[in-house]
């Protein structure tokens, strides 16, 4: 039986006139998408491989083409001569795809670089674009934020120097008072009640009283008692200071209303002492408001500032503009003489300062006032421990 080679001869043929075409179209493929977008390093590295390719298949597809008419043709001693040729020609185009492909891997990486590099440019570009867009405003925030910082500084400085003239003079005319007082009380004890003399004596003693009680609030503002903190939570702080106001305090038709951040975590503070602070606002409050009005409470924890803000408002007169630097200076008070000696805000300020804490007051007349203090929280206090 005789087997004929037509068959192979005709794949082989088919075989390698359809490589050539496929090689061709995927080429042309290859370039319409690199012209759709010239500059994709994709498209550029694929058009260099599909054209090493399509000249490794018309190179491999040539050669069997032309070894199949060779030995049709009877000329097979001619392809043993040329065979060599042929493939090392198809080394070299699958040696260029190999080169190609290294050469763009290299590429990648420092393409990939300056996409970084740009990203970070255009990140740049943007924040110099927002800080010039913004630079009156960042300035002036700063200028505020400095301006506040000095601020304080005079105020520490000035709470400082009246404290010790404050404690020197209380200490100086604490002892005459008190002398004053108890001759007086001696005296009241031989006159009838109904006497002009025991009326007179009666005036004396509630005068010296009062400057006692002058002489007292010296010595608190001038004393530094040292501070005992412990855990406290600071709405059940605020409820037994409005409990103790109510008792202790006619509010008349005064509304008190509260408003908790349910978020606020625990204080690590003396209570005693924030207590005094809150007592001193709620009553400046009332007096504000007088008999009616409303005085609200609210706590607000920013979780990304770690403190935890209380706001005592009122719906008052409010504060002259004037006022406003002063309203912390000691003996500075806006209440009329005789009901107040101006002491109360400046040890409120000096006890927040202790704890770590501002604060401050927003005020205008006819709108209110209201007195923000921010302590921190302890688990920020922890932290910086």
């Amino acid at each position: 039986m005789t087997v004929t080679a037509v068959p192979i001869l005709v794949v082989d043929l088919v075989g390698s006139v359809l490589m050539i075409v496929f090689s061709l179209l995927c080429l042309d493929h290859v370039r319409k998408l690199k012209r759709g977008n010239p500059t994709n390093l994709i498209w550029i590295y694929l058009l260099w491989v599909c054209t090493a390719l399509t000249a490794f298949a018309i190179s491999r597809s040539a050669g069997h083409i032309l070894k199949q008419v060779l030995l049709v043709s009877g000329h097979g001693g001619a392809w043993a001569g040329i065979a060599a040729y042929s493939g090392t020609i198809n080394t070299f185009m699958l040696t260029i795809v190999a080169s190609i492909t290294l050469f763009f891997e290299r590429i990648w990486n420092i393409y990939g670089g300056i996409i970084k590099d740009r990203q970070a440019l255009r990140d740049a570009h943007e924040e110099l674009l927002y800080m010039n867009q913004n630079l009156e405003q960042l300035v002036a925030k700063r200028t505020e934020a400095l301006a506040r910082s000095e601020k304080q500084m005079a105020q520490a400085d000035r709470l400082a120097s009246i404290g010790q003239l404050s404690a020197g003079i209380a200490h100086e005319i604490n002892n005459p008072l008190g002398i004053i007082l108890g001759y007086t009380q001696l005296l009241l004890r031989g006159e009838k009640k109904e006497s002009q003399r025991y009326e007179d004596l009666k005036t004396i003693e509630k005068h010296v009283r009062n400057c006692k009680a002058i002489v007292e609030d010296l010595l608190n503002f001038a004393r530094s008692s040292s501070t005992k903190k412990e855990m406290i939570h600071i709405h059940e702080t605020i409820d037994e200071v409005l409990n103790f106001v109510r008792h202790h305090s006619r509010l008349g038709e005064t509304a008190i209303h509260r408003d908790y951040d349910p978020a606020a975590p625990p204080l690590l503070a003396d209570e005693k002492k924030i207590k005094q602070v809150l007592i001193n606002l709620v009553m400046n409050a009332r007096h504000a408001v007088e008999t009616e009005g409303t005085i609200s409470l609210a706590t607000r924890y920013d979780a990304a500032r770690g403190e935890v803000a209380i706001a005592v408002a009122d719906t008052g007169y409010g504060i002259e503009r004037k006022n406003l630097p002063r309203i912390f200076d000691p003996f500075f008070t806006t209440k009329p003489t005789g009901e107040g000696t101006g002491l109360g805000l400046s040890v409120s300020y000096g006890i927040i300062k202790n704890h770590g804490g501002d604060i401050d007051v927003e005020s205008a007349p006819g709108k209110g006032t209201t007195f923000t203090i921010r302590l921190p929280a302890a688990s920020e206090l922890n932290k910086g421990a």
